[in-house]
């Protein structure tokens, strides 16, 4: 069964596209674009947006940096656009096939899943080894879009891809060539000068294997990260609940004293031996209420 056919693997997608209905992958591009922006024009020359955004083996003990985990992964290096451009040019060529795939919201879900789990990781790392010490940083979207390149190798494995631009290679062998490079140079990451704004360029392999192993976990199990969250048909099941009922003994008497009069008037007519044993046992209330009530 391909993925197409997985009905619960989609959520809600859009029927076309229109200028105010972009898609996923192109909200993302200009959110992580307009980021690149604002910090040339605004930030330059200290680039402290870009470098106030990244993630460090530190934030771990200071909770108003945690967001920097999410944060971290729509900034990229302001000296260098490669680092922009060669992470975009793979979330726009294969992430809309992923897109299309799992519908736009679930797309955005396990993006911003993969930045975390990939700088999380790497602050961890950086931590544990204290090879480059608390202050260790991670910036780029590197991670998140191995997950998309993971997504599409495993949903579409016999698609062509242009190796470096040139080169007709199925997608499956691409997925190999990536795990490869990685696993070769793993441990790396984006280390300050000191503590400074400078930063020495190591490419993330740690930060690239976790997300090649969360594209696979993703897809070998089947996940679906909505199905996680609180969704308005849960609040909709709780609103649904029957309503409390208030009890009116008053009412429930009068139900059966009318019963009552009923079951008396058929014994007038047929005698007491036309009374069901349900009956009997209706008059035998009703004729014990009657007593205690006119004591």
């Amino acid at each position: 069964m391909g993925i197409h056919d997985r009905d619960y693997y989609r959520d809600d997608q859009p029927s076309g596209v229109s200028l105010g209905q972009q898609s996923m992958v192109t909200k993302i591009m200009m959110v992580t674009a307009g980021v690149f922006i604002a910090d040339m024009f605004v930030a330059s020359p200290s680039h402290w947006l870009m470098y106030g955004m990244t993630s460090s083996a530190h934030d771990f003990f200071n909770p108003l940096y945690w967001w920097r985990f999410l944060a971290s992964g729509f900034a990229h290096d302001p000296n260098n656009i490669w680092h922009l451009l060669g992470n975009m040019a793979g979330l726009f060529f294969l992430g809309r096939s992923v897109e299309q795939a799992y519908g736009p919201k679930e797309f955005l879900r396990v993006y911003l899943v993969a930045i975390v789990l990939g700088t999380l990781a790497q602050a961890f790392l950086a931590y544990a080894t204290n090879s480059d010490g608390p202050w260790a940083g991670c910036m780029g979207a590197s991670g998140a879009v191995t997950t998309v390149v993971v997504l599409f190798i495993f949903n579409f494995p016999k698609a062509t891809l242009l190796l470096f631009f040139v080169i007709p290679t199925p997608a499956w062998v691409v997925g190999l060539l990536i795990i490869g490079y990685n696993l070769l140079g793993v441990g790396g990451v984006y280390v300050p000068v000191g503590m400074g704004e400078e930063y020495a360029k190591r490419e993330a392999y740690d930060v690239h294997l976790v997300g090649a192993a969360f594209g696979v976990a993703y897809f070998y199990f089947r996940w679906n990260l909505g199905r996680l969250l609180p969704s308005g048909g849960v609040l909709k099941s709780i609103k649904r609940r029957p309503k409390l009922r208030v009890h009116d003994p008053d009412a429930d008497h009068q139900v059966r004293d009318s019963q009552a009069d009923a079951l008396l008037d058929k014994v007038n007519r047929e005698g007491m031996d036309s009374l069901t044993a349900r009956e009997q046992k209706i008059l035998e209330e009703y004729s014990r209420r009657m007593r205690q009530k006119h004591r």
